[in-house]
């Protein structure tokens, strides 16, 4: 088995039966990485990136990105993953939160890449999900509170302008979607 599948089925593993932060989550967040990094022209470490998007949010709870940071390290090591290359993994991984300030070029596409995932309908679809899971808040109103928060701190936080580019019609339809869920809470009070 190649360091890729094995770093594939040890995420798979590790987020089995997250829906809003899963396998699904990091096979869409590598390639839009991919692409991100391809528009823009830029250059990366194929097995830093791969790497960093598929074992970004194994960490679970408050602080994730230092667990899965941590928890990754470990995991590269065992698996003779090149040592070079872990601290770049770490970094990506570290700084892949919105307030992140990712430095290389993977960490800054993982960094986009997951925001970007965030939006949408996607990202809404996540964080309905999210909402009682991550954040253990269980009513409509908190969804749209946490789909408020999450639409602005997503979009401000894009580096690159290739990834604001790419996030102009997923805000569209986010902002349409917050819209809809507060005319019809309205109608419901």
């Amino acid at each position: 088995m190649s360091l890729k599948e094995i770093i594939e089925q040890f995420s798979r593993q590790k987020t089995k039966g997250k829906p809003a932060s899963g396998f699904a989550h990091f096979q869409r967040i590598f390639k839009s990485a991919k692409k991100i990094l391809e528009l823009e022209g830029l250059n990366h470490d194929a097995k830093v990136l791969h790497a960093a998007c598929y074992l970004h949010d194994i960490g679970e709870g408050n602080r994730h990105q230092e667990k899965s940071a941590d928890q990754a390290s470990i995991f590269l090591r065992k698996i003779s993953f090149p040592s070079e290359k872990i601290e770049e993994v770490r970094h990506a991984i570290l700084e892949h939160i919105p307030e992140g300030k990712p430095k290389s070029n993977e960490a800054i596409a993982l960094h986009d890449a997951d925001l970007l995932d965030f939006l949408g309908a996607t990202g809404v679809t996540r964080l309905s999900y999210a909402t009682s899971g991550w954040f253990k808040k269980v009513t409509l109103r908190d969804t749209l509170s946490v789909l408020k928060q999450y639409r602005r701190k997503a979009f401000e936080n894009l580096v690159l302008d290739t990834s604001k580019r790419l996030a102009e019609e997923k805000i569209r339809f986010m902002d349409l979607a917050i819209g809809t869920l507060e005319k019809e809470l309205k109608w419901a009070s």
